[in-house]
């Protein structure tokens, strides 16, 4: 049941952002006011995600929420349906309710006064420092460039991974890490990242992979 709720996440944010003309869905039972926030908040992660996958500033400024987000969507979707006997298309007119009631223009806002709730029920992950996220550009880079040389993205991702250098060789040095061991530390971080692109045990998604281009940017600032 769950997969169902988190796979509505595009399909919602679409419908607000690209089809606000659309009939309204038809009305549903009525839930509780503490349902009726966790609804609302679920649907701006979902808005907000989507802007962020579209580089809007303002959804930009929030953290990553193409993971997150949607897991937080899943779980408020299953116990609504669970608690109240909901069906799952009477759940999905809630969450359209909410994101159109909310709009693109105020997603941002109201994802901002939810992240409390969202870092409770879905804690984040330790963003990554320096020296990984200059490892995940560099090795994104490369693979988007074997697949297509002329993807503008592998620009960028190049350019962001040098932003990090100087950041990621300071932290190693404060860490006691001559040239030389910088240099190991950051190439054990490169090996680390193939082995996750390539099904190992250790874990990438989305949401660290914006995390590292949000670092990079504020090292341009």
């Amino acid at each position: 049941m769950a997969f169902l709720f988190r796979s509505m996440v595009l399909a919602l944010a679409g419908l607000v952002l690209v089809a606000a003309n659309q009939p309204i869905p038809p009305a549903v039972p009525a839930i509780t006011v503490q349902d009726q926030h966790d609804v609302r908040c679920a649907a701006a992660f979902a808005v907000v995600a989507t802007l962020q996958a579209r580089g809007d500033k303002n959804a930009l400024s929030l953290p990553p929420l193409a993971i997150r987000g949607k897991r937080y969507l899943g779980l408020v979707g299953e116990r609504l349906a669970t608690q109240t006997g909901l069906t799952g298309d009477a759940v999905r007119d809630l969450l359209t309710q909410a994101a159109r009631s909310i709009g693109p223009a105020g997603a941002a806002d109201v994802a901002r006064s939810c992240l409390g709730e969202l870092d409770t029920v879905v804690p984040p992950r330790p963003a990554p420092a320096a020296p990984a996220c200059l490892a995940m550009l560099d090795i994104y880079a490369q693979v988007l460039e074997s697949r297509d040389p002329g993807d503008p993205i592998v620009a960028r991702l190049r350019q962001e991974s040098a932003a990090l250098s100087a950041a990621a060789h300071a932290l190693l040095q404060s860490h006691g890490l001559d040239d030389a061991g910088q240099a190991a530390a950051i190439a054990r971080e490169r090996a680390a990242v193939r082995a996750a692109l390539s099904g190992g045990a250790a874990t990438l998604d989305a949401d660290d992979f914006a995390q590292c281009r949000q670092l990079a940017a504020a090292q341009t600032r």
